[in-house]
């Protein structure tokens, strides 16, 4: 597996820092590198001699079978069968690490890089599909947050992945919201599995970074979903290609 550094700006010299009282003033260059045929496009002897010796172990790992699909699944707003099932290991996994029922997940359509193939599904899919370092977080918040949340999803009809809600939207407004099951309350507090990236408000996903509560899991997404899977296939089940109503555009 070849490696690609994405070196897009290089730093190639600072002067010295002036004192400017508390301040300190710093003047960088840089220069682009394009990303194309000619990055490494003759590696060093060393690098390659690196590469060679652990290709085999890493090629041998990532072709490792670990679930099944029965039909291709692939990503598209305001809901689909890839996104809906990303979404929905976060919330089923989340159980795990927190002390309290976990009411909804989301995670961005963004982070959602290729496609589940249909058949065998490989480790090597599993990176491809998730190729970011995102990981697992669980936090608390406030009601009026998550309507801001679901309102920006709205306005902007811009939607990303949501797991356990219900919520319908007519002529550009929502008349019908249930979360784990019951109808939506601006005045209770809710529990969100997410990842790391939207909690800095990745994606414009502001509403989150009024967490109340925030528990780090550490554990990547990709980790995640594995885990999900691995659950499936104990309970005799194959990955879900469920397209249902948790997102009704009328």
């Amino acid at each position: 597996m070849r490696l690609f550094l994405s070196r897009l700006l290089l730093c190639v010299a600072l002067v010295p820092m002036v004192a400017l009282g508390q301040e300190q003033r710093v003047r960088l260059q840089f220069s682009m590198t394009k990303i194309d045929t000619t990055v490494n496009a003759t590696p060093p002897a060393k690098v390659v001699r690196l590469m060679d010796t652990y290709r085999p172990k890493m090629t041998k790992k990532m072709m490792e079978v670990v679930g099944f699909a029965p039909v291709e699944l692939r990503s598209f707003r305001p809901q689909s069968p890839l996104s809906n099932f990303a979404v929905d290991a976060l919330w089923n996994i989340a159980q795990k690490y927190s002390d309290e029922p976990v009411d909804f997940s989301v995670t961005n359509f963004g982070g959602l890089r290729a496609s589940f193939p249909k058949g065998d599904v490989r480790l090597y899919d599993i990176y491809a599909v998730f190729p970011f370092e995102n990981t697992l977080v669980i936090i608390d918040l406030d009601g009026k947050e998550v309507k801001a949340l679901f309102d920006r999803f709205v306005s902007g009809n811009r939607w990303e992945a949501l797991g356990n809600v219900e919520v319908e939207v007519t002529k550009g407004k929502i008349s019908k919201l249930m979360i784990a099951g019951a109808p939506f309350d601006v005045n209770r507090r809710y529990r969100v599995a997410t990842i790391d990236f939207l909690l800095g408000g990745g994606d414009g996903v502001a509403a989150l970074q009024k967490a109340v509560k925030i528990q780090e899991t550490g554990v990547m997404l990709r980790d995640v979903v594995i885990q999900y899977i691995s659950m499936l296939q104990s309970e005799g089940r194959e990955i879900d290609t469920t397209i249902d109503k948790r997102i009704v555009i009328k």
